[in-house]
């Protein structure tokens, strides 16, 4: 029998998540941190290389998924598997770097977009935070599929996260170069996947034969193919407003994403130990127990970033403010806007773990296909009549697309689940709680102490309401699929 059939489901996701959270409240602190240093403009400089630095490793990472799949359906170690991602890993990412170096050197300055005129030195230091990053990836996926999801997130994603805040910091009073901050983050991904082979100790020197590299590359086209399709959605936004509006719009969509951030730390945890779980589960057959688990997941992923996106919507220009600085208000759409896919994808991701723990990864890579057929046909209109803030619309739009289809896609497993009363419960609170918060607002003129209170209010009266109403089994996920 797996050992990822029989995980602690609840344990494994809240240590998932509280790593995820640990890790986006870092990226926040990073960005107050760096606001004492740098303008908006060389913040959201930046922010373009490590948008980018992620875009190119989570191709590494897509052959992770595969590695995590393969590895998580067997007993021991495999590390043949590992071989074969470190053996891709180290072909595409010379690839890729001889690629970068070669259109920096022979295309003329000025054809160049603003944040690629940063310098060599920047694009040198995010080439080594990208082999970095790709390592850490392996790694962390083959650790998680062993059975430890929860300790693998800690360790490669919570671990360099606060390194990488901790070097920042330091690197930022004494030495204000943002060639130096993402070198802080090459140091920090670097231990990180140290660290995580020193756990399992995997045999490094060993060749995978044919039908290891058949077996991840079944699955590995799909989950590549997926990542590809993923981190051109994703990370379009942020390479569309530095090629074609300005840096300083990169700077308050980043700032905005990092705060909408905290909403996806629940859903990614479902995600990262329902594909392991349900892996398990697949390898023997247990259909129910599946569906429990989805089930469960469900009920349980969307009540924080709900709460959250109404909060965003009735405070929003306040909470930036009191974040960032008075002059990132004016980035309050941007996070309305991001907290609202972040809510889209609360019930988006625990299905992506099934899809992927099903080895059912090309129903996730079809849905990204419509979502970015949906966004690349309407983001430039939007983006000339709203500006910057049009690529924003445009991604609700696309996660609206892709939401839809995934749920159609795995309409095997989704169709007998029955979540209405959840959604009822937790519409209906953020509404009441919202209409309740401007009604006070506006009858007195309240404080920054006053506005947290309030803020404090509403979250725990949402809280404590939604875990009375909605059942959630806490127990254990498999076995109860009662709404």
């Amino acid at each position: 029998m797996p050992r990822s059939a029989e995980i602690n489901f609840w344990r494994q996701m809240a240590s998932v998540s509280a790593s995820k959270l640990l890790n986006a409240l870092g990226v926040i602190l990073l960005i107050t941190v760096l606001n004492t240093a740098f303008s908006i403009e060389e913040i959201g400089v930046f922010f373009f290389f490590y948008v980018s630095v992620n875009f190119l490793s989570k191709f590494v990472g897509g052959v992770g998924e595969a590695i995590r799949k393969r590895v998580s359906a067997k007993e021991g170690q495999n590390p043949e598997y590992l071989a074969v991602g470190t053996i891709f890993a180290i072909v595409f990412q010379t690839v890729v770097s001889v690629l970068i170096l070669s259109v920096y050197v022979l295309v003329p300055e000025q054809f160049l977009p603003d944040p690629l005129q940063a310098g060599i030195d920047v694009i040198l230091s995010a080439i080594t935070l990208l082999f970095a990053q790709s390592v850490g990836k392996l790694m962390l996926n083959y650790n998680s599929g062993m059975g430890y999801p929860g300790r693998s997130e800690w360790f490669g994603r919570a671990l360099p996260g606060v390194l990488f805040l901790v070097l920042a910091v330091f690197f930022t009073f004494y030495n204000s170069s943002l060639s130096v901050i993402l070198l802080a983050g090459t140091a920090s991904y670097s231990l990180s996947a140290v660290i995580m082979y020193l756990s399992t100790r995997p045999k490094l020197l060993i060749l995978p034969n044919w039908e290891h590299v058949r077996s991840v590359f079944d699955f590995g086209k799909w989950s590549i193919l997926q990542m590809i399709s993923n981190n051109i959605y994703n990370s379009a936004d942020v390479l569309l407003l530095g090629i074609l509006v300005t840096s300083t719009t990169v700077g308050f969509y980043e700032s905005s994403n990092s705060l909408a951030g905290l909403l996806y730390v629940i859903p990614y945890g479902f995600y990262s130990v329902g594909n392991v779980m349900i892996s398990g589960l697949d390898a023997e057959g247990r259909r129910e127990d599946i569906v429990s688990v989805l089930q469960e997941s469900l009920r349980a992923s969307s009540i924080i970033p709900v709460m959250s996106f109404f909060m965003f919507v009735g405070f929003g220009d306040f909470i930036l403010e009191m974040v960032f600085g008075g002059e990132y208000s004016l980035a309050y759409w941007y996070l309305v806007g991001l907290g609202l896919i972040k809510v889209l994808s609360s019930y988006r991701k625990p299905i992506q773990g099934l899809n992927y723990g099903t080895d059912s990864p090309e129903i996730q890579f079809y849905a990204n296909v419509y979502a970015m057929i949906a966004n690349f046909t309407t983001v430039l209109p939007l983006i000339w009549y709203f500006g910057g803030l049009g690529v924003v619309i445009s991604t609700v739009l696309a996660a609206v697309v892709r939401l839809g289809a995934v749920i159609r896609m795995s309409k095997e497993y989704v169709y007998d689940v029955d979540i209405r009363w959840t959604l009822l419960v937790t519409y209906s609170t953020g509404l009441v709680l919202l209409a309740g918060s401007q009604v006070i607002e506006g009858m007195f003129e309240l404080s920054n102490l006053q506005y947290i209170l309030l803020l404090v209010g509403f979250a725990v009266v949402y809280l404590v309401s939604n875990i009375s109403l909605i059942r959630i089994d806490l127990a254990s996920p498999i076995g109860d699929r009662r709404e």
